[in-house]
This record gives C-alpha cells, sequence and structure tokens, in this order.
C-alpha cells in the first residue's frame, strides 16, 4: 500500500457520499426478511410427457448448467450486482485500511462517512470489519477477478453450476405455458427429500430462490458473510448470491431449486441436446416415496392422461398420490 494518501478531489469524494456497502439502505432495518418468508411441503417439476416418464421410470432428475436454462440472465444478474458490490467492497476495505493508517486525516468528511456506514454494518449484522491482521482486501479482490471471468464473452471461470428447477405452485399458468407445453405434467415432490438428495453432493442446496438483489442484500442476511475477512471466497462464502437471486421480474415463479456447484469437471458429468446446444448435466436420484403428486396439465384427452399417468407411477413403485387434473382453463 502507497504510503501517501492520493489526492482525492471533489468527484471522489462525491461517490463517496453516494455510497452505502452493498447497497444496504440503513432507515429499512426493522423490516425482516423472516415475515416474507414462506415454506413448501411440496415443490413442482414442470415437463412435458417425455419429461413425466423419463423421470418416474428411471427414478432420477438433471440438473442442468445454469448457463443453457431459459433465463438468459442466470448468473450474469446476480453476478453483475455482486461485483459491482464487491468492487465497491473493495474500495471501502482500502479506505478503511488507508483510515488505520494514518492516511484519511485530511479528509475528516470521509473518515466521518466511513464511521457512519460502519455502524449500518453494524445494525445489519454482515460485512463487519474484520477483526484479522489483514488479507481481506486481497480476498475481496480475488473474487471481483472471478466475477469477471465469469461475466466475460467466454464464460472460463473454474466455478460450474448445475440445478433442478422447482416451483411451489403446481397449477400456475405461466409455467404450463413457459415449461409444461401442450399436455404438461407437474411432478410434486416432497421438499425435505430433495433437501436430502441436494446433501448427496458437496455443497448442494435446495433453496427459495429470491428476487431482487437490493432486496437480498438488505434481507436476506445468510446470503453475505458476517466478516470481511482473510479467506473469504466466492464458493463459500457468496455462492448463494450469485446463484440464487434472480431479476424480479420473474418472481411469480416461486422458484425452488436444487444447486450443484462445481470448481471441476467430475466424470459424472453428462450431456443432451437442447434448444440451446450441447448442454452439460448431472443426474439427482431419488426415490419413489419422495414423489407426493402429479398434476396433469390444461389440454385435451385429461381422463386418459391422468389415467395413464397412474399406472405409469404405479408400475414404478410410487403408490397411493394424487393424480389431478389441472384447474387452469387455458386453452391449448
Amino acid at each position: 500500500m502507497a504510503d501517501t494518501f492520493p489526492d482525492l478531489g471533489r468527484d471522489w469524494l462525491k461517490d463517496i457520499e453516494n455510497y452505502l456497502p452493498l447497497g444496504f439502505d440503513g432507515d429499512d432495518l426493522e423490516q425482516s426478511l423472516e415475515s416474507s418468508r414462506h415454506d413448501a411441503d411440496i415443490v413442482y417439476h414442470y415437463t412435458n410427457a417425455a419429461g413425466l416418464q423419463g423421470i418416474i421410470s428411471s427414478g432420477k432428475l438433471w440438473a442442468s448448467d445454469v448457463s443453457f436454462l431459459n433465463d438468459a440472465q442466470e448468473l450474469t444478474y446476480a453476478g453483475d450486482n455482486l461485483l459491482n458490490a464487491l468492487s465497491q467492497e473493495a474500495e471501502y476495505v482500502a479506505l478503511r485500511d488507508h483510515e488505520a493508517a494514518g492516511n484519511l486525516r485530511k479528509y475528516p468528511h470521509v473518515v466521518e462517512e466511513l464511521r457512519s456506514r460502519e455502524e449500518c454494518r453494524s445494525r445489519w449484522g454482515r460485512h463487519l470489519k474484520s477483526d484479522s491482521d489483514g488479507g481481506a482486501l486481497e480476498a475481496v479482490n480475488a473474487i471481483v477477478n472471478q466475477l469477471e471471468e465469469l461475466a466475460g464473452p467466454s464464460r472460463s471461470a473454474s466455478l460450474h453450476v448445475y440445478v433442478t428447477c422447482f416451483c411451489g405452485d403446481g397449477d400456475l399458468l405461466s409455467q404450463w405455458r413457459g415449461y409444461g407445453g401442450v399436455g404438461g405434467y407437474a411432478i410434486g415432490f416432497r421438499a425435505q427429500a430433495l433437501a436430502a438428495c441436494a446433501h448427496n453432493f458437496s455443497r448442494g442446496q435446495f433453496e427459495r430462490v429470491r428476487y431482487g438483489f437490493e432486496y437480498c442484500v438488505q434481507y436476506a442476511r445468510e446470503f453475505f458473510p458476517e466478516y470481511v475477512r482473510s479467506g473469504i471466497t466466492l464458493m463459500a462464502d457468496y455462492l448463494k448470491p450469485l446463484t440464487m437471486v434472480k431479476n424480479e421480474a420473474f418472481a411469480e415463479e416461486g422458484e425452488w431449486r436444487l444447486m450443484i456447484p462445481r470448481g471441476y469437471l467430475g466424470d459424472d458429468l453428462k450431456f443432451r441436446v437442447s434448444p440451446v446446444g450441447v448442454t452439460p448435466y448431472l443426474e439427482v436420484g431419488f426415490s419413489p416415496e419422495d414423489v407426493a403428486k402429479v398434476v396433469v396439465g390444461p389440454g385435451h384427452h385429461a381422463k386418459e392422461r391422468v389415467n395413464g399417468t397412474r399406472q405409469l407411477l404405479e408400475r414404478y413403485g410410487v403408490q397411493d398420490i394424487p393424480v389431478e387434473a389441472s384447474e387452469t382453463s387455458l386453452r391449448l
């Protein structure tokens, strides 16, 4: 670090005045994420007839590379926001180091601003000042570099994320249109069973997706580390905000996600052909008792499709679960 602090100028001071770490608004501290939480006993995977047959007969779900999903902003929406936030965070950590070294004596207003934001951090309970002997700036910069690689044209970062998507609603019009197609199906899985499936993989998670990065910064406290410290990493400390936060425009989906992160390409990686191209995926096994319900989507021949679904389930050991026709009056 330089021995002398540069002449920052008024433009720089203006930027500092407008910057609050990680976009956090201290005026909303009393609000709690818990008030908006809701748990689901059953979550639904929307698919077509071929998908239903393949999933039930094999006892396996496919966790596809997140870059190949329908949302073109996967990883990039949260990644770009996280990159911006942590780039500012790196600047903030550097300023704290300068303050500790006595380099901000000529800038009392900056010192006051930094202390005010440190108080906000303390009340928020995340991204507090580290008690370590240093190294926080290097760690944050390393994460910034990884995020820049992830956002690059080749997306050549070493982080690979595979996901299977679910919805908390088993009869949602937008899901039938987007994923079920003509004669689609929604397979209801027990949420606790999916959580257990995720734990069969290193760092696997089953979580409800949150919508809006700013919202998560303010209220999803578990999404961000308690301390800015030496040794924080993208995989260990920022994986949730990167993979479990989507644009608020998708909030109607009420998505749940089984997520498997990898820092390598394993021998269990498989490939299929999709509209995007050759698509990498992992197989996630489940037991017949993990299936709790099937909803037969809107379309013709509803009674026959319900009957066929019941026989398929029984053939592969999925016993005594409801099979219901959609109540959506969608004309396909």
